[in-house]
């Protein structure tokens, strides 16, 4: 660049080190006058080595080839061209270049800065590296061509699992399996190994095995399949025939992963030279090994491995669905039965010889079997047989010696069974080991009950249920006789044993672990509705005793006229929380008491017996009703038992000046009818209306320093006084709509013109009819007519 004047150069040198690009000048016939460091950098060149040196000495065409006839080996239109660069160790890398060549313009054209940076016949190349968009190009590629394999798996692998929905048989939905594996992941073959008595033996093999060798039996020991079934875990082989090692030597089998050798029998060894082997597990068993291979040497893909583990995940649960299918839906029908029999129990005991008949028929039909009783013969003093048909055979021995006379327990049913079973009833345990009283016991060949059953040419195979005992301790048994249609039916207390034997004959199944759960659980159910009957009887008779002893009534008194009614609605109890009464006082004085004790049953019954006699005594003894409200929450607080506590209306009613003392302590607001009546001024009359007893005070038993209030109100002779407990109220619709308090009201004033009597029985009917006779709670209701001192 010795034509260039020293401004210019050192202003062309700081411009072209600005760019990223590698960047030369040159004169028209290719000598290099100038290069950047970047230039320097890619080819890895002085600038000594570059100034001077011919242009085409450096950058080649794409076929390698030197520019002829002194023409540059580029454009000068400052179009791309694609060149190759050569480098110092003579190397070439691939190169953009684009060139200008400074051609004479006219004089007007030709700014000076540009004359002076670029004379006459100077070319400016700019050149950039395609190396690294090369080799990004070439990692793409490789990208894409994974991410091509992979939806391949991924599809494949769903193709598998789709397959095998609906498949109703085994050897399709392996033949689905195997097949459409070998087309995911660019196998020769697969097969499938089930793990059996004494060793493995093929349940399946690819449509592109057919014409080659494939062991059908490999004993345990022996083969890859033993090797995969020690190792627990999939792995990677490479297979050497025999005669195809170093020296002749038999076939082996070669771990990839473990990087060990191990020798292979000729009649074990598998069509592959390179395979994976994946074990099929179920829970901690091994089902199987399923095999993918190639019939040449390769080093198999580990993602080919986490695939074949994916599948065989999804394989085994479908291996256990359909070896099990029969004995899931056994189990459901099971459940049904079972489910049925409960609500038989309960549906009909009141009637314990239909609910008898019921099971017995039930048991019969679902476990196809026969249903023998095992009845006392008062003339021989031991136990019968009775097969159906007539038959009755003397058993030889005590029935405890005879079916429960071992060392080990009655017969247990499987884990794995229960578990099955369980969780279609909903349950996560046996109760076999709850049965307090009733016993069951398996009945086979091998058992003392078997050979005998046998060598009477009965029946030997199934359960012996001992259902004597209800009650622990209790000292009560029941007996089984046969009805007219051969149901069994319970008989009264103190008679011989309750006891039935389930027989199938030689060409049925024994009974298995879900039919034995099944009726272990029939028998708990039968205990516990056993237990709950007898619990029932004497809670009965305790309620019955209470009612008697405490039953709600009203005295009369002159001046009132009263209506009353209770419903209970837990009929079980006979008796709940409600209670009311009436009590006459001297001097035209009445106290009307109606509360509720919080719970049903016999325990509210007590409570309510106890609070009630607590009333009485303080209304005897001249207390208003706020100071009788006040001692009974503090008798109630010095109970242990806490939670009781109870809502009431007590009310002091003075006949002569037709006037009330009440105090309403956490109960519905009761309410004064008032009915419509005619006046004293002629054709002037007065429309019915209802006073609420507004005020109110807390809950009694609930806290110590509750405070209670005082109410009082007038009454005219003919009004109405309509107490009731919050059941009426609370009453829900089918829509789950309250009953309500107007609509309570609204109905009073309706009834309340037909007369006191009889409205409390007018009112539950409508109660009855609001809810389709579905009420939940007890109910209790008072209508006192208060008519005064001067009434007849």
């Amino acid at each position: 660049m010795d034509t260039m004047g020293r401004n210019d150069s050192t202003l062309l040198s700081q411009l072209v080190e600005l760019t990223s690009d590698a960047v030369a000048v040159c004169d028209a016939s290719g000598t290099v006058l100038h290069v950047n460091r970047q230039l320097m950098a890619i080819s890895n060149m002085a600038r000594s080595a570059l100034v001077g040196a011919d242009i085409k000495d450096l950058i080649f065409s794409e076929s390698f080839e030197r520019a002829a006839d002194h023409r540059l080996p580029f454009t000068l239109d400052g179009s791309d061209c694609t060149l190759m660069l050569k480098l110092a160790d003579g190397s070439f890398i691939p190169v953009l270049a684009r060139a200008i060549a400074v051609s004479p313009l006219r004089q007007d054209e030709r700014s000076s800065f540009m004359k002076r940076l670029l004379p006459k016949g100077r070319v400016l190349v700019v050149m950039r590296s395609l190396e690294e968009q090369y080799a990004h190009n070439r990692q793409m590629q490789r990208v894409l061509s994974e991410l091509q394999a992979a939806n391949k798996r991924l599809s494949g692998t769903l193709s598998v699992i789709m397959s095998t929905v609906g498949a109703e048989d085994l050897p399709s939905l392996l033949d689905n399996v195997l097949n459409r594996l070998v087309d995911a992941l660019d196998a020769d073959g697969a097969t499938v190994y089930f793990s059996e008595s004494g060793g493995f033996r093929l349940r399946g093999a690819s449509h592109g095995l057919e014409h080659d060798y494939v062991p059908e039996f490999i004993p345990f020991g022996a083969g890859i399949p033993t090797y995969v079934l020690r190792q627990s875990r999939s792995c990677r082989f490479s297979v050497v025939p025999a005669g195809e090692g170093p020296r002749y030597d038999p076939g082996s089998f070669y771990d990839l992963d473990a990087r060990k050798s191990h020798k292979l029998r000729v009649q074990d060894m598998p069509p592959f030279k390179t395979q994976i082997d994946v074990p099929v597990f179920f829970g901690t068993q091994v089902m199987g090994v399923l095999e993918l291979g190639w019939k040449r040497f390769t080093m198999p893909r580990p993602y080919d491995v986490n695939v074949l583990e994916v599948i065989c995940d999804y394989l085994s649960i479908e291996l256990v669905s359909l070896s099990t299918a029969l004995r899931s839906r056994r189990a459901a029908e099971l459940t049904r039965s079972l489910n049925h029999l409960r609500d038989t129990l309960y549906s009909f005991e009141d009637d314990q010889v239909l609910a008898w008949n019921e099971l017995t028929m039930e048991i019969r039909r679902v476990l196809s079997c026969h249903v023998c009783p095992v009845i006392y013969d008062q003339r021989s003093g031991g136990y019968l047989v009775d097969y159906e048909g007539g038959s009755q055979v003397m058993l030889p021995a005590d029935v405890d010696e005879l079916f429960f006379s071992t060392t080990a327990p009655a017969a247990r049913v499987g884990t794995s069974a229960r578990e099955r079973f369980s969780s279609a009833l909903g349950c996560s345990q046996s109760v076999e080991d709850e049965l307090k009283t009733l016993r069951l016991t398996r009945v086979d060949r091998t058992s003392r009950a078997g050979s005998w059953l046998y060598s009477h040419g009965l029946p030997n195979q199934g359960v012996f249920l001992d259902l004597r005992k209800i009650s622990e301790g209790a000292g009560e048994v029941s007996e089984l006789v046969e009805a007219e249609d051969g149901a069994l039916a319970p008989l009264a207390p103190n008679r011989p044993a309750m006891m039935l034997l389930l027989l199938r004959d030689g060409s049925q199944e024994p009974i298995d672990d879900v039919e034995f759960d099944y009726l272990v659980r029939l028998t708990h159910d039968f205990e516990l509705f056993a237990q709950n009957l007898m619990r029932r009887k004497e809670t009965t008779r305790i309620a019955q005793t209470l009612q008697s002893g405490m039953r709600s009534s009203l005295g009369s008194v002159p001046g009132i006229v009263s209506d009353s009614l209770y419903s209970s609605a837990t009929q079980q109890a006979l008796v709940g929380g409600d209670f009311y009464t009436l009590i006459r006082l001297p001097d035209d004085h009445a106290v009307m008491i109606l509360g509720d004790v919080s719970g049903k049953g016999v325990e509210a019954a007590s409570m309510s017996a106890l609070v009630k006699t607590a009333l009485t005594a303080y209304a005897w003894e001249g207390a208003s009703p706020v100071q009788m409200v006040r001692s009974l929450n503090t008798m109630l607080m010095s109970f242990s038992r806490v939670e009781t506590f109870a809502t009431m209306f007590v009310a002091n009613i003075d006949l002569r000046s037709r006037s009330a003392l009440y105090c309403s302590a956490g109960h519905p607001p009761t309410m004064l009818i008032r009915p419509a009546r005619e006046d004293s001024d002629p054709g002037e009359a007065r429309a019915g209306e209802i006073e609420l007893m507004s005020t109110q005070s807390g809950v009694v038993g609930a806290f110590e320093d509750m405070a209670f209030r005082s109410g009082s109100f007038t009454f005219e002779p003919g009004d109405i006084l309509f107490m009731y407990t919050d059941g009426a109220i609370e009453a829900r619709n089918a829509e789950g709509e309250f009953f309500g308090e107007q609509r309570l009201r609204d109905i009073l004033l309706e009834q309340s013109e037909r007369g006191v009597d009889g409205l409390c029985a007018r009112l539950l009917r409508e109660l009855d009819v609001f809810t389709n006779s579905a009420l939940e709670d007890d109910i209790a209701m008072v209508a006192l007519r208060l008519d005064g001192q001067d009434a007849e």
